[in-house]
């Protein structure tokens, strides 16, 4: 009898969880935020546009926003290329760290920046709002129930995402002319180191944090070497994307070449540069890049930038691979 209770008592849940799933179908599915491709796909040559989430909620922008929220640091600085600031009502708190953005002080002081919380943002009364994938689920989920049409960016792990980044919030603002200029400049500094290294030797390059971590395949690092004429040696050692690796791995693959961030507080607080802490390190002594003096430290800002800038941390890293290839100027800019 009791076995029967049970069997009916599950029964009964697994109806309940159909009948809320077909009737709050979009609210339901918003529990599954962190797997998978979350890019806002967005419908209509022309407006009125829809917005059409992962979770299957959908958002109709009947005109080109005028009130808009930027709650990450990539949209941020794809904004700056392509509206006037007059459209925006808050970007991130994270727009002028200089460890972080490459656009410090770019906006107006007027326009507030945001830390993302869901009370500021729609006090802000905003008509589209950038999130990220990475953004805080519970705002992501209370801005999906308010109503405010949003756009979620959720693929960072190449130039070609970069490029889809910006058409998606290029369309939604109504400024692609602007974002294919940004993506056609990208694309001719790209193909001008691509034909300065084509034929240099490739050296094996690591990229390594003094907190122990490195970059695997699959990511805007390993393409970045690849494009700098080097090759990746954590590509195949390591998982995709950013990975913790010990010291011992790390040495054992007997890098060429070594590139770690320079963060500005490195600089500003007079610390240490993390290649002279790496350089002084007796386990590493015997590695090539340390015997040939091959440590370098790029901006972070260069180097972990997922938005057009990124291109600065591809061109610094060919410079120090290959520092005799001459550099992309805007005299070689071809519209």
């Amino acid at each position: 009898m009791n076995n029967f209770k049970l069997v009916f008592f599950i029964l009964f849940l697994l109806l309940l969880i159909t009948f809320i799933h077909h009737k709050q179908g979009p609210l339901f599915a918003l529990f599954e935020e962190g797997i998978g491709n979350f890019t806002t796909q967005i419908k209509g040559d022309h407006y009125p546009k829809t917005l059409i989430d992962k979770t299957g909620i959908t958002f109709t922008l009947d005109k080109p926003p005028t009130r808009i929220i930027s709650a990450t640091l990539a949209t941020d600085h794809i904004l700056s290329g392509l509206i006037d600031q007059q459209r925006l009502v808050a970007v991130s708190n994270y727009v002028d760290y200089p460890s972080l953005s490459n656009i410090v002080n770019f906006y107006d002081k007027n326009i507030v920046r945001t830390a993302g919380e869901i009370e500021s943002i729609l006090s802000l009364q905003p008509d589209l709002v950038f999130v990220a994938s990475y953004s805080n689920p519970e705002t992501v989920r209370y801005l999906l129930r308010s109503g405010i049409p949003i756009v979620r960016l959720s693929e960072f792990n190449s130039f070609s995402d970069i490029f889809n980044n910006i058409r998606i919030v290029a369309n939604v603002t109504d400024t692609e002319a602007q974002g294919e200029v940004i993506i056609h400049h990208l694309q001719q500094r790209i193909d001008f180191i691509k034909a300065q290294v084509k034929d240099k030797p490739r050296p094996k390059v690591l990229y390594y944090d003094l907190n122990g971590y490195s970059i695997g395949g699959h990511s805007l690092m390993d393409e970045a070497i690849q494009l700098s004429g080097g090759i990746n040696v954590a590509n195949g050692v390591l998982g995709n994307g950013e990975n913790k690796i010990s010291e011992e791995l790390a040495i054992s693959l007997q890098p060429d070449v070594i590139v770690m961030n320079q963060w500005v507080f490195n600089q500003s607080h007079g610390e240490s540069s993390p290649t002279a802490i790496l350089a002084n390190k007796k386990a590493w002594a015997d590695v090539p890049a340390v015997k040939n003096k091959r440590l370098y430290s790029v901006p972070g800002t260069w180097l972990r930038s997922v938005s057009q800038h990124r291109i600065k941390g591809v061109e610094a890293i060919a410079k120090l691979l290959h520092p005799e290839i001459h550099m992309f100027q805007e005299s070689d800019y071809v519209q």
